[in-house]
């Protein structure tokens, strides 16, 4: 069962996020990863090169990244990242949809490889230790939504308040979410 954390946030936001992580020793891998890539650290420096909508946070001092390649279709010769033997975090930021309007991102993780809690076999507990710092993270430093369930960084929130930023679900007929208090 994987864990997620919903929010929105603005690029403001996203540098904040990315200077946490800086202490974490995470490092950054696209979706697909190209032959011979060598992963940069998760640090607020490596934002200004990010062009794509989702990334992969990878903790390797608990474990190996496990890629495939891809044998078929566009992508063929790439590395795919096989999500349940990595100790690896799903980052998809917060974009602009056509009209404007922030659209959700998400961090997901895999962190329990069975469904049976007693089960010895699964993900590296220094996993969970990330992912449970960074929840703690969101919690002291963004706001909450209403309705509940999303996490809104403080300059998405200052927008949202100021009516410059309307907050839309992620997904095709995504709600408007607007910030708790």
């Amino acid at each position: 069962m994987g864990a997620t954390l919903h929010y929105f946030m603005l690029p403001a936001d996203e540098v904040a996020l990315f200077r946490f992580l800086g202490h974490q020793g995470l490092t950054l891998y696209p979706e697909l990863v190209p032959p011979g890539y060598t992963a940069p650290g998760a640090n607020e420096q490596v934002l200004a090169g990010l062009g794509d909508s989702a990334y992969y946070l990878a903790a390797e001092r608990l474990g190996p990244v496990v890629v495939q390649a891809v044998k078929r279709g566009p992508n063929k010769g790439l590395l795919a990242i096989e999500e349940v033997p990595s100790p690896v975090l799903h980052y998809e930021r917060s974009t602009r949809n056509d009209a404007g309007e922030l659209v959700a991102g998400r961090l997901w993780a895999e962190l329990d490889v069975t469904d049976d809690p007693t089960s010895k076999f699964g993900k590296h507990r220094g996993l969970r230790s990330i992912f449970e710092e960074i929840h703690a993270w969101l919690r002291k430093s963004f706001r909450r939504s209403d309705p509940k369930g999303f996490w809104v960084g403080p300059a998405a929130a200052r927008a949202w308040k100021g009516d410059e930023l309307v907050l839309r679900e992620a997904g095709h007929k995504g709600r408007s979410i607007g910030v708790w208090g």
